[in-house]
């Protein structure tokens, strides 16, 4: 598949033949760049809804910690009493039918239908309303004319220029290599780090890391030096497993079988490697892998043949596996994000910023 490939060419040796792809990426990612700019251009009407709207983004692909980050600023939004409303295209999924429902019934419905992310978070946020649509413009103004909600988060909206956002909160994977941050194919840039000028916030996800977090905290300040910048990092909590929870201290003697298909794996073996007895293999799959029996087998197998005491993989992997028998424990990795300086002020900011009201503040925005 063509991002196995891609991935390889990235993580190529000096002197590997696979310099040959990497000039030819390097190529397209300059039409890359011409076409992005002309798509820019011609997005120059937003959709402005009655209802704030508070954007997630990246820009890199895939796996910058986006999702977490809206499980975040929703959690913390409705601790303050506001009604939050959850939009996304539902990446991966099998379905183009719209989706418009509370977290509590979309946890009913399979990950194909809904996507592997919004499936997921559908069980840590039950009472946010969540609107699923291939346009995430549509899927915003489905929530707005609801009228239950009081604000909306967008995961993945920092390229979706049709909608206007009230703030743009983005997540900037800090464990990613400088070698990395060139243009798509060329590397994992959406769009140029110069494109943080957008952003109201700047979350440097994965802090700990990062190369020389204090020489890329400076080079984001000289890029926006009027953003809020945070530091986060995904700390294990938990090993989950159906309704069963355990300390993720249960594997520190353990022999473990991890695999998942992510955006960005290696910040995950690293942290599994650290948590478990012994890591017998790290298998990589692609992001939004899509699961069937004979995969399942296969890592069935693979955990038979290193003897693995546990099979562990992430929380958006978990939901599209179904009820398939492994043969041994699997759980998947419970984590939370820990923001520094904090979730508390990042919801202090983030309702400042839009002037949202808490219910029963005498209309006094905060």
């Amino acid at each position: 598949m063509f991002e196995t490939f891609w991935k390889k060419v990235l993580r190529r040796k000096p002197y590997s033949w696979l310099v040959i792809p990497a000039a030819v990426f390097w190529f397209v990612s300059v039409i890359y760049r011409l076409f992005f700019h002309v798509y820019r251009l011609t997005r120059t009407r937003a959709t402005r809804l009655n209802v704030p709207v508070v954007s997630v983004g990246s820009i890199m692909i895939g796996g910058a910690g986006k999702t977490p980050l809206v499980e975040v600023i929703a959690r913390g939004l409705q601790g303050e009493g506001v009604r939050v409303g959850v939009v996304s295209s539902g990446y991966g999924r099998s379905s183009r039918e719209p989706l418009l429902l509370p977290g509590y019934k979309l946890q009913r419905i399979p990950a194909d239908m809904a996507g592997d992310e919004m499936r997921e978070l559908s069980g840590k946020l039950p009472e946010a309303i969540f609107s699923i649509a291939r346009s995430k413009t549509d899927a915003a103004r489905a929530l707005a004319g609801s009228g239950n909600v009081d604000v909306i988060v967008v995961d993945d909206g920092f390229q979706h220029f049709t909608l206007f956002r009230d703030i743009d909160v983005v997540a900037y994977d800090a464990s990613f290599k400088p070698g990395h941050l060139r243009l798509f194919p060329s590397g994992v840039l959406r769009e140029s780090v110069r494109a943080l000028r957008r952003a109201d916030m700047i979350i440097m996800t994965r802090a700990k890391f990062a190369k020389d977090i204090a020489k890329l905290r400076r080079r984001l300040g000289r890029v926006n030096p009027g953003a809020e910048v945070y530091h986060a990092g995904f700390v294990p909590e938990v090993l989950v497993s159906g309704d069963k929870s355990l300390p993720v201290k249960y594997i520190e003697d353990k022999s473990v079988f991890l695999f998942a298909g992510v955006g960005n794996f290696s910040p995950l073996r690293k942290q599994v490697a650290a948590l478990a007895g012994d890591l017998d293999y790290a298998l990589e799959l692609t992001d939004h892998q899509v699961y069937d029996e004979g995969l399942l087998r296969r890592i069935k197998a693979m955990a038979g043949d290193h003897g693995s005491d546990v099979i562990l993989t992430t929380g958006k992997d978990w939901v599209k596996l179904g009820d398939f028998d492994f043969g041994r424990e699997i759980y998947y990795l419970g984590v939370s994000v820990d923001l520094d300086p904090g979730e508390e002020k990042l919801i202090q900011q983030i309702m400042q910023k839009i002037q949202l009201e808490r219910p029963g503040s005498n209309g006094q925005a905060i």
